[in-house]
């Protein structure tokens, strides 16, 4: 009690596991602890007199660590709080019920032996169902009885298992299975553990062969003396032929028991073939191992004890026995016609599914022990000190006495001395162990970590450290003693930029320095502070960089006396000699679950730089510097070089940081206020893109050293550093040149202030990135860094400084728009397309918002004025532009050529001016050279020198005889060495006689206009009265770049003359064709190059067809097909339209337009809706129109929000109403100025009336979005809100009668509705008689976007159907009614032939009008599949890729696919709203916090709180690899379930070419969890609560253990991105991924032409 008397128990009260009902049925002490306050004085004393007393109880164990951060304040309450949590909370449990699954899973017993036997085996799994039993885990019997069966490896015990396994006592019941195996194994003498057998040679079996005649039989126990001997072996014979294993006992051999070798025959009845054979082929093998004399031990249970092997053949038994089960045990099986059976075979009371575990027996993965195996903790003597020696002698730290293991590498050396007489030490290990150091003036203790040391242990008492590992790390090392240097500080200091400040002093013993150290304790290695000695990459004592990055520090006379002669290491107290890793293939295979010879390749084909073996027992906390493995690595070399700028920027930036990847030319760049922010641009580019293998820098102090030292030493980047004197060896110079050049060209054409400079380098190396070039093959910089095809969406629709508006969500009530610049993406701030604008006070905000000034907005006065008001505001704010400054920049690079000291250039050369390089006629010189498989353009640098600076070659008369070496440069940075003769021939090669040399034009990329260029004022002259404009071209010149890459300023005249229709063109697309250089010859090109090209593609403009009918142009058309067919379809369908769209006109009795409106023609459009219903629409000319201001665009419901709003409604019992909007645009008034005169299709009206559009009639540029705003606001005056997940879905909160919560939905399909609601006539209601809305086919859905829909039942309650059964059925006539009769029978049981590949095709082309069929059929066969025949998707997708230019041979095979269709119309999607139950699937649980600390699931802040039941994601992934004969492409196919509904589906050729399967699977893997991800963002968007993570299912093993094992490495480094995708959004806990085998994977249908079964049993999968 405290002072007043009350239990200090109160301060570690529950309060949340306790009701005040129930405190107040409290007494005595026990409610004076609930009464007290928590809070206060005496709170605050009892509270720290609880933590001393708590921590009293704790001290010196683990627990201790755990409440360190509450001694500050003393806080006993909270840290008994966390204690609780941590050792009794939901985390506990979790960790017991992982390791329990884990014990489950990686046990597996083949052989007894000295520390593992079968009584072990059966205890662990005992413990482990204990576990999962006392925390509420369900599993169920058969489940148990199955993982211990499959963990028994000796085949020889498969009688016993079937026996077990068949057997109805012990299938369903663990306990009663193991007593059963182990009395069986008792009978036969098969002994259970190895202390029966520790001295036994060996046993006799307890039933002897039978001979070839009757012999005379050994008697029963006859002279026995061995207690374990309890059957003698029959003599010689059995009973004969015929009486051998199996006779009855007798005379001539042994009784047999029973129990292990004979089934019932009811059971045996029950096998099939398979199974009998496994069961015989396992008591065989018992009976042969129990029969065998000699000295083995009976089925080998001690041989190989140690190591286990995983053959297949061995569990190919289990495996037969297995098969029957399977496919009740694939996860498809929950789903389509099978999932009904399943589930009334449960709910029939069968006997659920036996329990599948990930990998199973089929993958091997049950062999394989996630444990690591560990050594006993050595003893440590704490009492111990001895000096560390400073050798320079030691290439390696080595590790002694005094030094204490913490973790292995898994890597050995042999350590040899100084002479080579002396035996070398075998099998070192390479590890991270730790020191204590005691310094003597702060009197604090530091523990000293060295990574990558040579331990030793007590073997070695003084320890030797290595001064250059120190120095390689950034540590002083100064080994002269003070005696001899004054100015020597005999000791090692850390690097000042390190927060540590430590000088440790060397002492003298002898000659050599050392300082003392010691065995740090547990609880130092817990509390005090690290200091980190070498490096934790690996340590190449003879690596030759070291010798590179000395070099340049070296005069010409050092370099030339280096010499060094490798005969072998012996100079050294220690030399290192190759690692090797201690992790043999047959232990590699078991954990991958391989064969040894893979096992074998994978340790010769991989790196293995991050593996830890942490020593036992774990005592002391060692940070983990692995940051190297949290991002990708990228397979290229990369460069970096600071670009600065002479203007100071508007933010701030004088410099920029550019990373260029040399390869391909993709380029970061970052800016900065000053150059000494270098480091942390560096470690920005690793976290956005990944760490280089090699990074290369000039020496630069801010590129070498700092922050950028430690940011490369964190993530392991190997640096190089290129020569003094040598920009052209950093690839970034080039890339910077041409950078500048390209963001001239931009700030010259958009007038570009130069303060605004970092913004527009950083918007032109974006650009840059995402172009294509030639060099590439056509790909983009960006695609072949990260290896995916770049989105240029955000850069496309506008220019650098582009004139924009926004507007300003702060004015109210109005919204007010404002102008302003636009300055590029804004990468990091809100959702995708935001972009950064300039306001005219030069304010840079970011704006999602945004659109381009219209062309009247461009010439109107008032907008004009505003602009300039803008630029005059911008100007005095930011700066102007100087447009003369950069016509008089003749050269793009302003920094000077550093030229070579003289103290480098020899003597004799130095005053010869013929050698001087800038008076060499080769340099400079451009020359196309052959590059590969192509030509590039190159460009001479300088003459070669070699190592003492003196030029290489010389030079001769004769040109065979000339020696010199030229280096050239090509356009991507990459320097060759080419000789003189080989320079000269290609040159001359390329040009005239008179030198000239031509280049081929590629295109126009920029213009400049000068003073000389006449203005518009002066662009008419007259002559004799008659005005004409100037024909002059004088003051432009324009920008070509060439076919080899290279570009040059050209006259406009000269360009014009040679390329015409380019140059008009050009001016057309950058709007200065009014220009008066322009404006008198551009239009009359272009007119005659429209000629041509319609002539080229007339074909587009003739008479179509729409799900193959022919579709009218005119009214008189259409009468004309009504009376060649007999029917009046068209004709009805004019009149309906006519009489609906009288509103739509204000009809002048004067027949006078107003004053301000515009005359525009009007059409009748004809359509066939996809339910082949004809419809006429009466549109307007509205592209005669100039752009409306406001925005146009008017989107619809997505398929993929259709779909989950049927299941939904299914979900939580929703009522579901269709309807129409009747002439729906017609309800929204229109704010354009136009009129038409009526023509003869006005059937209530005389011709040529003045009728004034006064709605939003069709045709109008601004109809669509004005019936969307109108139709909008009145939902959202109903208190709906638009989904941020798709903007037609809208949703408002709602109950039922019963007070649950849900959703109400309404999707918008332009005028087509689904409401969604328990009420959803009252909804109605309101849209009818408030809004007025006209309302037709209101009711339950029947058809929906031509899908046919129905209500079915399941499980006593309603859902909805849908499938393209009408819409087909329709389609099927008009086909057959071209191609006659559609040819059917049975044999049609796949849309396409086995082994069919249209791309093999070489028939002869269709004509024109049948390619038009031909890609009318596919829209019909696409609008199929969207309705919900996913048989039909792949075919889909592989006749699609030829409808640009398809063949006879491919219309053929699409009709064979209708040919299926008419054959296989019943199919249908239902909306099956049932959770499917994975409990026989044993998800891997695995802590990824040190792989991927960061990893979550990014959770929309703005999302609305979930309503309604959860709703559970299972998908499905595939991929079929390289089916493409002609690209060898692959082919991704995805099935995502919602409940058990299929919502979306995909078939698609993958984009890039993979190696391998792996590749494929794993880029598929990557497709599918992007996709997953976009539809959970969609449901929570929708406010539809997620039931736990994805449920992926793939069949390629390889995969799933990639991705679910945190400790697998990728082999195929090129599947990084992919790789560590998948496996961020596994460790985000998004989805959860198992293997499928793949003849049980739905989504094989979407990946290859199925044979008819396979095809038929994935259907059932999906289909109800």
């Amino acid at each position: 009690n405290n002072t007043n008397n009350t239990p200090l128990s109160y301060i570690i009260r529950d309060d949340e596991d306790i009701t005040p009902e129930e405190i107040a049925r409290l007494e005595g002490p026990a409610k004076e602890a609930y009464d007290a306050p928590l809070q206060g004085t005496y709170f605050e004393k009892d509270n720290y007199q609880v933590f001393q007393h708590l921590r009293t109880q704790i001290v010196g164990s683990s627990a201790e660590t755990h409440i360190e951060s509450f001694a500050t304040n003393g806080d006993g309450r909270n840290a008994w709080l966390f204690l609780k949590s941590k050792y009794e909370g939901e985390d506990a449990r979790n960790a017991a019920i992982a390791i329990a699954r884990r014990d489950i899973q990686s046990a597996s017993w083949e052989r007894n032996h000295k520390n593992w036997n079968f009584d072990d085996y059966c205890l662990r799994h005992t413990r482990a169902n204990n576990t999962l039993s006392k925390y509420g885990v369900p599993v169920d019997g058969p489940s148990q009885v199955r993982a211990f069966l499959d963990g028994i490896l000796n085949h020889q015990m498969d009688g016993i298992k079937s026996n077990v396994m068949f057997n109805e006592e012990t299938k369903n019941d663990l306990g009663k299975a193991i007593i059963r195996f182990k009395d069986t194994m008792s009978a036969l003498n098969l002994s259970q553990s190895s202390r029966s057998n520790q001295n036994e040679q060996r046993s006799i079996g307890s039933a002897s062969r039978g001979g070839r005649f009757p012999g005379r039989g050994g008697q029963r126990d006859r002279g026995s003396k061995r207690p374990y001997e309890n059957h003698n072996r029959g003599g010689r014979g059995g009973g004969g032929r015929g009486r051998g294993r199996f006779n009855p006992p007798g005379r001539g051999h042994s009784e047999q028991p029973d129990d292990g070798l004979k089934l019932n025959k009811a059971i045996l009845d029950q096998m099939n073939s398979k199974q009998r054979a496994a069961f015989y082929k396992g008591r065989d093998a018992m009976h042969d191992t129990n029969s065998n004399n000699d000295t083995r031990n009976i089925g080998g249970l001690q041989s190989g004890a140690q190591n286990p092997t995983n053959n297949i053949d061995d569990v190919s038994a289990i495996t037969d026995v297995q098969q029957t089960n399977q496919i009740m045990n694939s996860a498809s099986s929950h789903f389509g016609r099978e999932g009904n059976q399943n589930y009334r075979s449960l709910n029939n009371g069968g006997s659920s599914t036996t329990s599948r575990k990930q990998g199973a027996v089929f993958s091997g993965e049950r062999f394989i022990s996630s444990a690591r195996s560990s050594k006993p903790a050595p003893k440590y003597d704490y009492s111990k000190r001895a000096p560390a020696e400073i050798d320079s002698r030691a290439d390696t730290v080595c590790a002694g006495a005094t030094f204490k293991l913490i973790e292995e590498s898994n890597q050995y050396c042999c350590v040899s001395g100084f002479h080579s007489d002396m035996t070398p030490m075998q099998d070192i290990p390479v590890a991270t162990v730790a020191t204590a150091y005691d310094d003597s003036i702060t009197q604090e203790t530091y523990v000293l970590i060295f990574h990558e040391a040579h331990y030793f242990g007590d073997t070695l008492e003084h320890s030797l450290i290595s001064p250059m590992q120190l120095r390689h790390n950034g540590l002083r090392v100064d080994q002269t003693p003070r005696q001899y240097d004054s100015n020597s500080s005999h000791g090692m200091q850390f690097p000042q930029d390190d927060e540590l400040d430590l000088f440790i002093p060397f002492h003298l013993h002898g000659c050599i320095s050392y300082f003392s150290t010691r065995l740090p304790t547990d609880a130092e290695m817990q509390k005090c502070r690290y200091v980190y000695m070498t490096e934790d990459a690996v340590w190449d004592p003879y690596s030759d960089s070291f010798r590179k990055a000395e070099t340049p520090f070296l005069s010409l006379k050092e370099r030339s006396q280096e010499s060094y002669d490798d005969h072998g290491r012996h100079a050294a107290a220690s030399t290192t000699h190759t690692r090797r890793c201690n992790i043999e293939p047959s232990t590699l295979a078991k954990r991958f679950g391989i064969s040894q010879y893979n096992a074998h390749l994978t340790l010769n084909a991989t790196t293995q730089l991050a593996v830890r073996n942490v020593s036992a027992p774990i005592s002391q906390r060692v940070r983990t510097r692995q940051a190297q493995l949290r991002h990708r690595r990228l397979q290229c070399r990369v460069y970096s070089d600071t670009m600065f700028s002479e203007q100071k920027s508007l933010l701030g930036n004088t410099c920029a940081q550019v990373f260029l990847a040399g390869d391909c030319g993709f380029s970061a760049i970052y800016g900065m206020p000053t150059k000494a922010e270098a480091g942390d641009k560096l470690n920005t580019f690793v976290q956005t893109y990944g760490i280089p293998d090699e990074l290369t820098t000039d020496g630069a102090k801010e590129e070498t050293m700092g922050t950028w030292n430690v940011v490369g030493k964190k993530y392991l980047i190997h640096q190089t550093i290129t020569e003094p004197y040598t920009p052209s060896q950093n690839k970034t110079e080039i890339e910077i040149k041409a950078l500048k050049s390209h963001y001239r060209r931009i700030m010259h054409h958009q007038s570009v202030p130069e303060t605004l400079w970092d913004f527009g380098i950083k918007h032109t190396a974006r650009i840059r990135s995402h172009a294509a070039r030639d060099s590439l093959n056509g790909r983009t910089p960006l695609e072949m860094f990260t290896g995916e095809t770049p989105d240029i969406s955000e850069l496309m629709e506008f220019a650098f400084y582009d004139w924009v508006k926004s507007y300003d969500p702060a004015s109210f009530p109005s919204q007010r728009e404002f102008l302003g610049r636009w300055l590029g993406p804004a990468e990091h701030v809100g959702m995708a397309l935001c972009y950064y604008l300039m306001k005219d006070n030069g304010q840079i905000i970011a704006r999602s918002t945004v659109r381009r000034l219209t062309d009247d907005e461009m010439t109107n006065p008032e907008e004009i004025k505003a602009r300039e008001l803008f630029t005059s505001q911008v100007t005095s704010a930011i700066g102007e532009f100087d447009g003369n400054l950069i016509l008089e920049t003749p050269n793009d690079e302003p920094e000077a050529p550093v030229p070579l000291p003289d103290a480098i250039i020899p003597q004799d050369e130095a005053d010869t001016p013929s050698l001087s390089s800038g008076l060499d006629p080769l340099i400079h010189a451009s020359i196309i050279l052959p590059r590969g498989d192509r030509s590039e353009l190159g460009r001479v640098t300088d003459r070669k020198r070699n190592a003492d600076g003196l030029y290489i070659g010389r030079k001769h008369k004769i040109p065979s005889l000339d020696s010199r070496v030229y280096a050239v440069e090509f356009p991507d940075g990459e320097q060759v060495d080419i000789s003189y003769n080989t320079l000269a021939e290609h040159l001359y090669s390329q040009v005239d006689s008179e030198g000239n040399q031509y280049q081929i034009f590629k295109e126009i990329v920029g213009h400049r206009k000068s003073k000389n260029a006449v203005d518009k004022a002066d662009q008419f002259t007259s002559y004799r009265g008659k005005k004409s404009k100037k024909k002059t071209v004088a003051g432009w010149d324009l920008e070509v770049e060439w076919r080899d890459g290279s570009t040059s300023w050209l006259p406009l005249k000269d360009v014009k003359n040679s390329n015409t229709v380019e140059v008009a063109q050009y001016a057309i697309d950058n709007r200065i064709d009014a220009e008066p250089a322009f404006d008198w010859w551009v239009r009359d090109v272009l007119k005659r190059k429209q000629r041509l090209i319609k002539m080229s593609q007339s074909y587009r403009l003739r008479t179509g067809y729409k799900f193959g009918l022919r579709v009218p142009n005119t009214v008189a058309e259409a009468l004309e097909i009504d009376k060649e067919r007999g029917d009046t379809l068209w004709q009805d369908a004019i009149n309906k339209e006519m009489t609906n769209v009288r509103i739509a006109f204000d009809i002048r009795s004067d027949c006078a337009p107003p004053p301000g409106f515009q005359f525009i023609p009007h059409n009748i459009i004809f359509e066939i809706k996809m339910d082949f219903t004809r419809k006429a629409r009466l549109v307007a000319g509205g592209h005669n129109t100039a752009p409306p201001t406001q925005l146009t665009y008017s989107s619809v419901v997505s398929r993929e929000s259709v779909r989950i709003g049927f299941l939904l409604a299914a979900l939580n019992d929703l009522d579901m109403v269709a309807a129409d909007v009747g002439n729906a645009y017609l309800n929204a008034a229109t704010k354009e100025k136009v009129y038409i005169i009526t023509g003869p299709e006005f059937v209530f009206l005389e011709q040529g009336k003045v009728a004034v559009i006064v709605r939003a009639l069709y045709g109008l540029k601004s109809s669509g979005a004005m019936w969307r705003c109108h139709f909008t606001g009145n939902l959202r005056d109903m208190g709906f809100t638009s989904s941020l997940g798709d903007p037609d879905v809208w949703f408002r909160a709602a109950e039922k009668e019963d007070k649950s919560e849900y959703y109400e939905y309404i999707l918008v399909y332009v005028d087509d509705l689904l409401i969604i609601s328990h009420r959803a006539d009252s909804i109605i209601h309101i849209l009818k008689n408030h809004f007025k809305y006209r309302l037709k086919d209101v009711g339950p859905p029947k058809r929906y976007l031509g899908a046919t829909i129905e209500k079915v039942n399941i499980d006593g309650m309603d859902t909805w159907s849908m499938s393209a059964r009408e819409y087909l059925e329709k389609a099927i006539p008009v086909i057959e009614e071209r191609f006659s009769t559609l040819k059917q029978n049975n044999k049609i049981t796949t849309p396409l032939p086995k082994d069919y590949h249209p791309e093999l095709d070489n028939s002869e082309f269709l004509n024109d009008e049948y390619i038009e069929v031909y890609q009318s059929y596919i829209g019909i066969l696409r609008w199929g599949v969207e309705l919900g025949r996913i048989d039909l998707c792949h075919a889909c997708s592989l006749m699609s890729r030829f409808a640009a230019a398809p063949r006879t041979d491919h219309l053929t095979k699409l009709l064979g696919v209708f040919s299926y269709v008419k054959k296989h119309l019943q199919s249908r999607l239902v909306f099956d709203y049932r959770t499917r139950d994975w409990k026989d699937i044993e998800w891997l649980q695995h802590d990824w916090k040190e792989f991927y600390p960061d990893a979550y699931e990014a959770l929309p802040i703005n999302a609305p709180p979930p309503r309604g039941k959860p709703a559970q994601i299972n998908m499905f992934c595939d991929a079929s690899h390289a089916t493409d004969l002609i690209t060898r492409r692959s082919t991704t196919g995805i099935i995502i379930f919602l409940q058990g509904t299929p919502i979306v589906w995909y078939s698609k050729r993958q984009n890039t070419i993979e190696s391998s399967t792996f590749g494929s699977e794993f880029v598929a893997l990557k497709i599918a969890t992007e996709m997953v991800e976009g539809l959970r963002y969609r449901l929570r968007m929708m406010g539809v609560p997620i039931d736990g993570p994805v449920n992926t299912f793939c069949d390629n093993d390889s995969v799933v253990k990639n991705v679910t094992n945190p400790a697998s490495t990728l082999t195929k480094k090129h599947n990084a991105i992919t790789y560590h995708k998948v496996r961020e959004s596994v460790a985000a806990d998004i989805q959860r991924i198992a293997y499928e085998p793949g003849k049980y994977n739905v989504a094989d249908l979407l990946t290859k032409i199925l044979v008819g079964p396979l095809l038929k049993s994935c259907c059932n999968r999906i289909f109800q």
